[in-house]
Formats: C-alpha cells, sequence, structure tokens
C-alpha cells in the first residue's frame, strides 16, 4: 500500500484532501456559548478545506490560467506514471526483453486473427501480401529476440544484437500498421468510406 501512495504522490494527497474535506464538513458547529478555541479550530479547518478557487477566484487575476498550466503538468505525470511503472513479465531477462515479448505477442495475435479471417472468408485476397509481409517480419523480429536472448543468457555482449532486435521490431510495428490498414481498407465498411471520399 505503501509503495502504490509512493507512486502516485498526485493522487493520494487529492484523496487525503478529499478525507480532510469531508471530516471538516462533519464537524458540529460551534454553539454560542462554546469555547473560543474550538471556534477558532472550526474556522480555521473550514478555511483550509474550502476551494481556492471559488474563494479566491475573483480577487486573484489569472488564477484561472495559472490552475491550468499547473494542472496541465499534473495530468502529464499521471500519465506518464503508467510507462515508468511497466511490470516485467515474469521469465524476461530484462525490461526490453518482456516489451519485446509484449511486441510479438500482439503481432502474433494479428496473424492468428487474419488466418482465422482467411478461413472463415471474411478476409479477401488483396490483404494476402500484407498478410505474408507481416509473417515473414514476425519471423525475422523473433529469430533476433532469440538471438538476443541467447546473447543475454550467455553474458555475450548483446549490443549488435539489441540494436538489430529495435531495428527488427520497428519494421515489424510498421508492417503491422500496413496490415491492419489494408485489412480495414477491404472491409465493406472501409470500402465504403474510400468511395464517400472519391466522390
Amino acid at each position: 500500500m505503501f509503495e502504490f501512495i509512493t507512486q502516485h504522490q498526485s493522487w493520494a494527497a487529492v484523496l487525503i484532501y478529499w478525507i480532510f474535506s469531508a471530516a471538516v464538513s462533519s464537524m458540529p458547529e460551534p454553539s454560542a456559548n462554546g469555547g473560543s478555541g474550538y471556534l477558532w479550530l472550526y474556522r480555521f479547518c473550514h478555511t483550509t478545506a474550502g476551494n481556492i478557487t471559488t474563494v479566491l477566484g475573483s480577487k486573484i487575476p489569472g488564477l484561472k490560467t495559472l490552475v491550468t498550466i499547473l494542472i496541465v503538468p499534473l495530468m502529464l505525470s499521471a500519465s506518464a506514471c503508467a510507462a515508468t511503472h511497466y511490470t516485467i513479465h515474469p521469465g524476461a531477462l530484462n525490461q526490453a526483453d518482456s516489451v519485446t515479448y509484449d511486441t510479438l505477442l500482439i503481432a502474433e495475435t494479428a496473424i492468428d486473427g487474419a488466418r482465422a479471417g482467411y478461413q472463415a472468408g471474411s478476409l479477401p485476397d488483396s490483404t494476402k501480401p500484407a498478410f505474408d509481409a507481416l509473417v515473414k517480419s514476425y519471423n525475422i523480429a523473433r529469430e533476433s529476440w532469440l538471438t538476443y536472448r541467447g546473447a543475454l543468457a550467455t553474458n555475450v555482449p548483446s549490443d549488435s544484437y539489441f540494436n538489430q532486435l529495435n531495428q527488427n521490431l520497428s519494421d515489424l510495428t510498421t508492417v503491422i500498421r500496413t496490415f491492419r490498414e489494408s485489412d480495414a481498407n477491404a472491409s465493406p465498411v472501409g470500402r465504403s468510406n474510400q468511395q464517400k471520399e472519391a466522390q
């Protein structure tokens, strides 16, 4: 739990503020003959928990712009949080090995789906060249990945294998995109969209 909070500090702060605000809202109002200490605490907590934008928005020029400027980096850092906390697959030798496995799995899924589509007759023959290129690129990338893993496992310098793997994965990603585009263009919906664009 502590690790989760440290990885998502901004969201933890929002949650803590929300809990604090709820606790302050549930405080009973001070009575007319109550002590001055509770009255001070009540006012202090309500002032602290109040919405600063609402309270000061009209009194400080440019506050909305400032808040927007401050919120955008928070939003970007929250989305970057997922990328910096990539979970490596069990059995992976390092993060690059794990990411490569994910990429090959995506390609294999596309290949299996296309094979099923050809068997069912839902994919036209016009997508066959793109499919063949996808299978060829997948086989090359997979061989490159296995070579890279072998170099890591035997403590052989793996830099050249890693560079070749990166190039092959880049090529595979391009071929996957090309195949998906050819598949989309070959579908009845894709063809009707092309006809509309041509008119």
